[in-house]
């Protein structure tokens, strides 16, 4: 009898030792592939989610660190008069005549300039987007998004009410695409002269319209004598 237990607790054992079958193992790569899926797909998506919005978040930053620049510019201004104009590279310019050394960070006394010009310039191979530039100069061809150029903003583009006009610009320009100062420059008598922006900043504005920042300010002039 102690034989015979041995005997069939050895053949229990053989069978023990067979491990999985071929259609067992795929059953089981199914049922984790079910599983497992879901799981990557949602933390694929997050992570898309959280690179959108820091490009987002890297955008708006941009735009407001350009416009407290812009705002700084103007106020050290001290023209009465703040010319936009239709630059040759598809956007708009806008001078500020500066006196070097007046205003710290602006435009230095041993710079040998007079003046600082902010523009925007169409990014490569697109027809909806602006990117923003400054340079320390007042020729008009000057601030190109070249060397030299200081790039402020990127993604730049035509805010929901289409781009503005701004009637002070002259000549007339063939398109208002890439304007960003909407009105012609004011100076009520008795005042400073002001002049706005207004900066409509969208990562994409075709397949995500509503996805946008918009900043717009009045500025004064605070160097200009008043009108």
């Amino acid at each position: 009898m102690r034989t015979s237990y041995l005997k069939r607790a050895a053949g229990r054992a053989r069978r023990d030792e067979r491990g999985y079958t071929l259609v067992e193992l795929l059953v089981v790569m199914i049922i984790l592939g079910i599983i497992v899926t879901p799981i990557a797909a949602a933390f694929v998506t997050a992570s898309q989610a959280q690179i959108d919005q820091t490009r987002r978040e890297d955008a708006y930053a941009q735009a407001r660190g350009a416009l407290q620049r812009i705002r700084l510019d103007i106020h050290c201004a001290h023209a009465t008069t703040l010319p936009i104009q239709q630059n040759s590279y598809g956007g708009f310019t806008l001078t500020l005549p500066e006196t070097p050394g007046q205003c710290p960070g602006v435009v230095s006394s041993s710079s040998g300039v007079s003046g600082v010009e902010w523009c925007t310039i169409p990014y490569s191979g697109s027809t909806t987007r602006y990117q923003l530039f400054r340079y320390n100069a007042t020729g008009l061809s000057a601030c190109n998004g070249g060397a030299g150029s200081t790039f402020t903003a990127d993604y730049i583009t035509m805010p929901p009410g289409g781009w503005p006009s701004n009637s002070a610009a002259s000549p007339t320009p063939s398109s208002w695409a890439g304007n960003i100062w909407p009105t012609a420059d004011t100076c009520s008598a008795g005042s400073l002269p002001t002049i706005a922006v207004d900066m409509n900043v969208a990562l994409d504005p075709t397949g995500h319209p509503t996805e946008r920042y918009e900043l717009a300010d009045r500025i004064a002039a605070l160097n200009a004598d008043p009108c």
